[in-house]
């Protein structure tokens, strides 16, 4: 068996891998905003979940980076959320499968989850929605426990703190792309 040495970020990311991730998310005021054709959502003061996947060119390193810009020009549903939370943590897997609809279908199973707008992250699949609400920060050993139940075979899954990525991207975006492919 032939074994690869692929570049890792000092986060644990593997720069270009793809996989399934899920942004943590705060929102510390309520307020209203628009979601491109979905039309109006109301923000609520706690904690969003966002479920993706990441299976183009730059894996989840690229995906991720996205995330965190604020951007003035909206590609996805998140992309116009962004401006009303904060990203607390990325929960990710380099699973080559893509996992995002089981991911979603674990999060709508959880005790008191709420759908802030239906078809959120979901205009291209069968889910209800790729983002949930939760009063209280979701757990992950719980879901874990619940991946490991439903997909024996899964990845494992990393939990990556929102301010340490902030620290890296920024750094990547000040320096050099270099900065954070480190071999």
């Amino acid at each position: 068996m032939e074994r690869s040495n692929p570049k890792i970020t000092n986060n644990g990311l593997l720069h270009g891998k793809v996989g399934t991730y899920a942004l943590m998310l705060h929102s510390p005021h309520q307020r209203s905003i628009e979601i491109g054709k979905l039309g109006k959502m109301n923000v609520r003061k706690g904690f969003y979940v966002y479920v993706g996947s990441a299976f183009g060119s730059g894996g989840l390193v690229a995906r991720i980076k996205h995330h965190f810009r604020i951007s003035e020009s909206f590609h996805w549903h998140i992309d116009y959320l962004r401006s009303a939370v904060e990203i607390t943590e990325v929960w990710c897997s380099h699973d080559p499968i893509k996992r995002e609809h089981e991911w979603a279908s674990i999060f709508m199973g959880v005790h008191g989850v709420k759908l802030p707008l239906k078809g959120f992250g979901s205009t291209d699949c069968n889910c209800n929605s790729h983002l949930f609400f939760f009063s209280i920060p979701p757990s992950m050993k719980m879901f874990r426990k619940r991946i490991e139940q439903a997909i024996p075979n899964h990845h494992r899954i990393e939990r990556i703190d929102g301010n340490a990525l902030k620290v890296l991207f920024f750094c990547y975006y000040l320096y050099s792309p270099d900065f954070l492919f480190m071999e």
